[in-house]
């Protein structure tokens, strides 16, 4: 009985500590694209993303990439899966940010995640979050 206890507090410490909450506001530490043809860029402290109850959430987001500066205030919806999120926008329509699409969730721990995506262009993007 006692052994069954225990592997039920295991198993349930597993879950709770190996899938932590996306649920709060996380930085964006580091923004990175790799281009095919070389000259990646990297923007670092960019701003913040967070997410919402119900698969809401909102983005602020400030970055400047050769002299070309860039925003990103808007909310958006998100739905989490196994391995990968998608985000996206919430009228469903298009728009030009860099975060609304499919992330690969590379690194998953409670305060620190690493997603990666493309950009349809055979370029990889990469951002780091942290809370």
């Amino acid at each position: 009985m006692k052994l069954k206890l225990i592997l039920l507090i295991a198993a349930f410490a597993c879950l709770t500590s190996c899938s932590p909450s996306l649920i709060n506001t996380w930085n964006i530490d580091k923004y990175e694209v790799i281009h095919e043809k070389g000259q990646n860029t990297t923007s670092q402290n960019i701003g913040s993303i967070t997410f919402k109850k119900r698969g809401k959430g909102v983005k602020n987001i400030n970055y400047n990439v050769f002299q070309n500066d860039f925003s990103d205030t808007s909310d958006f919806n998100y739905e989490l899966h196994d391995g990968y999120i998608t985000i996206d926008n919430p009228q469903n329509e298009k728009d030009n940010s860099a975060l609304n699409k499919m992330w690969i969730i590379v690194t998953d721990k409670p305060k620190h995640q690493v997603w990666k995506s493309t950009d349809g262009a055979q370029n990889i993007q990469i951002i780091e979050l942290s809370r």
